[in-house]
């Protein structure tokens, strides 16, 4: 349920946002982090003031201290300081566990109110994306990339290609790229990524990796472009199972 209401502390409407924060409040064993989340993300200009100690807490030698300091000041900045913060998050990535870094990707799901800054908020994620990193962490960034995906047309392409890069593509991932590839300027630099991995990956992987080229052929104009899916489709153990 306190799932539930944090999602709607970042809803449009101010009276959902106001009643989630209430009903927040007024639940049994909520942590004091908890509550204060739940201030910070309805009512940053109530802790702006907070901002110069909180930015000299990034450098306290307590990485639980350090986090907490820069996570809220991530749902409390402006756009202006949104650089700067990405920058010093950077520098501590290496130095705190996956319990924090999913706290802070978390925070950074806020900072699609600041479209313009969505070029160096795909770069630090695609970063955390690559490195070393259990499954709920990786799991968290996707969640955050598909957040700027959906929020911010204008990252959809930049996003797409970071995913490509990430070699262990999800089920999730091939699905939406099924579902935006075709739809780019070049689709063409997405269908051999998706192909990689109906040749490498497992059979669950593999059958995403078909559903997603049958989606290029089915929703492109393009008739070369088809006759190639056509093609790489034939090719596949998987689609020739199904025939």
């Amino acid at each position: 349920m306190l799932d539930l209401f944090v999602g709607w502390l970042r809803h449009k409407s101010d009276m959902v946002n106001l009643e989630a924060t209430r009903l927040i409040c007024e639940m049994k064993n909520v942590t004091l982090a908890q509550l204060t989340r739940s201030i910070t993300v309805t009512h940053p200009s109530s802790v702006a003031a907070c901002n110069i100690d909180l930015e000299n807490l990034i450098s306290d030698p307590n990485r639980s201290v350090a986090t907490y300091a820069i996570t809220t000041l991530l749902k409390t900045g402006n756009e202006v300081s949104v650089d700067r913060l990405m920058k010093q998050i950077s520098r501590f990535m290496s130095e705190i566990s996956d319990e924090f870094k999913v706290i802070i990707i978390d925070a950074i799901r806020s900072l699609c109110l600041f479209p313009a800054k969505h070029e160096a908020m795909l770069t630090f994620l695609s970063g955390v994306l690559r490195d070393e990193g259990g499954y709920d962490l990786k799991r968290v960034v996707v969640e955050a990339m598909f957040d700027m995906i959906k929020f911010i047309a204008e990252c959809k392409e930049q996003a797409l290609s970071h995913f490509c890069e990430f070699t262990k593509l999800s089920v999730r991932i091939l699905h939406l790229l099924g579902v935006e590839g075709p739809k780019a300027p070049n689709p063409i630099k997405y269908i051999r990524f998706i192909y990689n991995c109906d040749v490498l990956e497992n059979a669950t992987v593999r059958a995403a990796a078909v559903a997603s080229l049958a989606k290029f052929g089915l929703n492109n104009i393009d008739a070369k472009l088809g006759k190639s899916i056509r093609v790489l489709l034939n090719r596949s153990g998987i689609a020739q199972q199904c025939i």
